[in-house]
């Protein structure tokens, strides 16, 4: 079984102190570039090496790349699911309003970037395995998004690289480093936010 990657996370957690430190400054402390905000649960905030843009017309490997910078979106906002939603830190009830928001850093030859993304909303669950990727691109992907579902085989965080992420700031950021070889696949992870949808009713109502 491959261990969640907040226990591969936890693990490389014997850094040199200004490592640490590095990886705990708070949002508001490093420059966040501010994304407007709205009623529904929404990415508000990216650091380098995150930059926040419109859902795109494809994730799929090689169609959304860059060395520089890491993408992050927001896909369906304020829905709920009649089933119970496997995340690493264990399964969303359901029933629960929620929103989704991706990740996704993808070269052109090789990467290594760490940055963060702030949402208005608490984080209730993170989706970092390629098997929780595929299982959730139905149902929480953005429509207008194609998704490498069942064709990526690593497109999650894998354990045999840096790939790592903390969640921070009382539960509303993300920081989290996206390492890719050369002639490695992408890496992606979905977040999933709580929603308190306006008069109660939520995209599934």
């Amino acid at each position: 079984m491959i261990p969640s990657i907040l226990q591969r996370f936890s693990r490389r957690a014997a850094r040199p102190s200004s490592m640490r430190t590095g990886w705990k400054v708070m949002a508001a402390a490093v420059g966040l570039a501010v994304a407007a905000t709205s009623a529904t649960a929404a990415i508000v905030a990216t650091a380098p090496a995150f930059v926040q843009i419109a859902p795109p017309p494809s994730v799929v490997l090689n169609q959304l790349q860059s060395n520089n910078v890491l993408f992050a979106f927001n896909e369906r906002q304020c829905f709920w699911l009649n089933y119970d939603l496997p995340t690493d830190q264990g399964p969303i009830p359901a029933f629960t309003k929620m929103s989704s928001h991706f990740l996704h850093g993808d070269p052109f030859n090789t990467l290594l970037l760490d940055g963060r993304v702030r949402f208005n909303s608490q984080i209730i669950g993170v989706i970092s395995t390629t098997a929780g990727l595929d299982f959730s691109d139905p149902d929480c992907g953005s429509l207008v998004t194609t998704y490498p579902t069942g064709t990526e085989i690593n497109r999650g965080l894998e354990s045999t690289q840096a790939d790592a992420y903390q969640i921070l700031g009382g539960g509303f950021v993300i920081q989290a480093r996206m390492d890719v070889p050369v002639f490695s696949f992408s890496d992606q992870i979905r977040v999933l936010t709580r929603c308190e949808c306006e008069g109660d009713v939520c995209s599934n109502d």
